[in-house]
């Protein structure tokens, strides 16, 4: 075991560097190895990571969080909406309303599970993961209505994540303080849309002083310094008032796309230091993992996964029948959104970090496990879909 956490990273990154070359060549997704290292070198299994890295990962977590958020808020912009249309739209809030739904109810009233860890759970299963999908269209050079449909899905698809997220986990905090009755319901629901409401107008303030002061941003050194100090001006800020990091950064984000034209080059430079940071973040997310829990969490697991697939396939049929959407689309839209990686291991950790009573650990574990399982699966599902929907030549 490294005791000195700047050896625990230089590991994390050379292992991370070599393993994602290795594993390229198998079509494994990059998050997928990068939680699967992380569960390999965690102090649970070879210890090779310091227990003191991971100590402390809840503040890198929060950094990296607000940086995901902040990029996810760009797809909150006018053009978008506009370029997407109704049908996008549509099937992309059912087919994040419906998991949510079907996967809180399911445990809340069959497995028993506590009010607020099934909202989490459910709001956690609506996340969909961008990356993979973009780039199994990219792989298969897939073109057509559907691919062009799935892409937009897929691109407002976290942001409705995020704000279920944000609003289950109020509720979720809420009920830990005490027991759901119908006459709690309805201050828990205040509860929520007042840290929704402060996490837009602390979104909004960072934002408008983001704006006002970039004038004096003058190269891509100035830019990258300037922009890293106002996401930490948002996360922190968050923190200390309690509310929400990812709607914080995801408001900032979106307010700032839709009131200054020049975004690109903040976006981008958002986005040229993020490998690094996603890479620490997964793999510390993977050695957080907790396998005396991981044995009480199989049967979850097993229940979130098909519960999962089955809000997808619903959601997507539902929002697709009701825009009037192509059969295609209505039949194999909700498979090609299994993927999920990043967003729903941000939301594990934020419950991991905050939910001090065991359900926390639970959480993440979970995810993590039912997070591998979707990656490995959903590629594939997703390559399928594309090949019924006749958006590929043929079935590779």
């Amino acid at each position: 075991m490294f005791n000195d956490p700047i050896l625990s990273l230089a590991v994390i990154f050379i292992a991370g560097f070599f393993l994602s070359k290795l594993v390229a060549k198998l079509k494994i997704p990059t998050i997928t190895t990068y939680v699967v290292l992380g569960v390999l070198l965690s102090p649970n299994l070879l210890g090779i990571i310091s227990p003191g890295i991971i100590e402390v990962s809840g503040v890198f977590s929060s950094i990296v969080l607000g940086i995901i958020a902040f990029s996810l808020g760009r797809s909150l912009s006018r053009d978008i909406f506009r370029q997407v249309g109704k049908s996008v739209i549509a099937i992309s809030l059912c087919a994040s309303l419906i998991p949510w739904a079907l996967v809180s109810l399911v445990l809340f009233f069959i497995f028993k599970q506590p009010f607020g860890v099934a909202l989490v759970f459910g709001a956690i299963a609506a996340a969909t993961d961008p990356a993979t999908t973009v780039a199994v269209t990219q792989e298969y050079q897939s073109k057509g209505i559907f691919t062009d449909t799935l892409l937009g899905i897929v691109a407002l698809d976290d942001l409705w994540a995020l704000i279920i997220f944000g609003f289950s986990f109020a509720l979720a905090q809420a009920s830990f303080v005490r027991e759901v009755d119908s006459s709690s319901v309805l201050k828990e629901l205040l509860f929520a849309f007042v840290e929704i409401g402060a996490s837009l107008l602390l979104g909004v303030i960072v934002a408008l002083l983001f704006n006002f002061f970039l004038r004096f941003v003058r190269n891509n050194r100035d830019r990258l310094i300037y922009t890293l100090g106002f996401l930490f001006l948002a996360v922190g800020m968050a923190v200390f008032l309690k509310i929400s990091i990812l709607l914080t950064c995801m408001f900032f984000g979106a307010f700032f796309v839709n009131t200054n034209l020049a975004n690109d080059y903040i976006f981008k430079t958002v986005g040229d230091i993020t490998p690094p940071l996603y890479l620490v973040f997964f793999v510390l997310a993977g050695a957080q993992l907790n396998f005396s829990v991981f044995a009480l969490a199989v049967y979850l697991i097993g229940a979130i996964f098909i519960l999962r697939i089955l809000g997808k396939i619903i959601g997507a049929f539902f929002g697709a029948k009701i825009t009037s959407s192509s059969p295609a689309i209505q039949k194999y839209m909700g498979l090609a959104l299994l993927p999920q990686a990043g967003v729903a291991l941000g939301c594990a950790l934020v419950a991991k970090h905050h939910l001090n009573n065991g359900w926390g650990d639970m959480i993440l574990t979970a995810t993590v496990g039912t997070t591998v399982f979707f990656e490995l699966l959903g590629p594939l599902v997703t390559r399928w879909s594309l090949f019924k929907a006749k958006n590929i030549p043929e079935k590779i």
